[in-house]
C-alpha cells in the first residue's frame, strides 16, 4: 500500500560530515530530485522550500541557489532570513519573489522596502526574541511601510511554545503590535504566508470552518488574559467539526 506523506516545507539541512557547500550541492542535486519524484508518484506533498540563510549555516549565495532550485521544482519560497546577522537575506528573497520570509530580526530598511515591493510576507516569531534574548524584528516599521506581517510560534527545541494566544500577547508587548494587528497576523496573514488565504484565515463562505469559540464578552480577552487561554477557549472547530470541547 502506498503511503501519502504531507509536508508543508522542505528545509535544506546539513548531512553529517558535510560542509555547507557539500550540503548545498546535495540538496540541489540529490534531495530535490527525489522529492520531485515522490511528488510525481503521489507519495509526498510539499508546498514550500525553506533554507536557514545564516552566518555559519547556508550563506546568501548558497541559500539563493537552493531556493532557485526549489522554485524551479514548483515549490514556493518560504525561508529563514536575517535572524542573527544582517546578511541581506530579505533583499535576496524579495528578488526571487519569496512568498514569505521568517524571523527578520536583523532586516534592514532596504530589505523591508524590497519585501514590500515584492509582496513578500514577513513571518515574525515573538518567542524567538524572548527566549534567545535578542532584539525583536522592527515590526512597527515593517507594518507602517506596508508589509503584510504574519505571526508564528517558532515551535522547536529552543522555542518550546505552541500557544498562539501567548504568541499574540508577546507580539503586542514586545513588538508594539495592536491587538487587531496581532489577530490578522495570526489568522489571515498566517494563511497567506502558506499560500492558503483563499481557503483559510477568515470566517466566510467558501472557506474551511476553522475557528475557536471563547468564553468572554470580547475577543481581545484571548490576548489580554496572559496564560489563561485554556480557561477562555470553549471549543475548537476544524473543518466545521468540533475537535476540542472544554469540560
Amino acid at each position: 500500500m502506498q503511503k501519502r506523506i504531507n509536508s508543508g516545507h522542505n528545509q535544506a539541512f546539513f548531512l553529517k560530515g558535510k560542509t555547507p557547500e557539500d550540503a548545498t550541492n546535495d540538496v540541489i542535486s540529490v534531495q530535490l530530485s527525489r522529492i520531485v519524484k515522490l511528488m510525481s508518484d503521489g507519495l509526498l506533498k510539499v508546498d514550500n522550500i525553506d533554507v536557514f540563510c545564516e552566518k555559519g549555516v547556508f550563506d546568501v549565495d548558497q541559500s539563493k541557489r537552493i531556493l532557485v532550485a526549489g522554485k524551479d521544482a514548483g515549490l514556493q519560497i518560504n525561508f529563514h532570513g536575517d535572524e542573527l546577522h544582517p546578511l541581506e537575506g530579505a533583499e535576496m528573497g524579495a528578488e526571487l519573489g519569496a512568498l514569505a520570509i521568517s524571523h527578520l530580526e536583523e532586516i534592514s530598511e532596504q530589505g523591508i522596502k524590497a519585501m514590500v515591493e515584492a509582496g513578500s510576507i514577513g513571518v515574525v516569531l515573538p518567542t524567538t526574541a524572548y527566549i534567545l534574548r535578542i532584539k525583536p524584528p522592527p515590526v512597527r516599521l515593517m507594518i507602517d511601510s506596508g508589509m503584510a506581517v504574519a505571526l508564528g510560534s517558532d515551535y522547536n527545541p529552543n522555542a518550546h511554545c505552541s500557544a498562539m494566544p501567548l504568541v499574540m500577547h508577546l507580539a503586542c508587548v514586545l513588538m508594539h503590535m495592536s491587538m487587531p494587528e496581532a489577530l490578522i497576523a495570526a489568522t489571515l496573514n498566517a494563511a497567506a504566508a502558506l499560500g492558503l488565504a483563499e481557503t483559510h484565515g477568515t470566517i466566510e463562505a467558501g472557506k474551511y470552518g476553522d475557528m475557536v469559540v471563547i468564553d468572554a464578552n470580547r475577543w481581545e480577552h484571548l490576548i489580554y488574559q496572559l496564560g489563561s487561554h485554556d480557561k477562555l477557549i470553549d471549543c475548537v472547530i476544524r473543518h466545521g467539526d468540533i475537535v476540542y470541547q472544554r469540560v
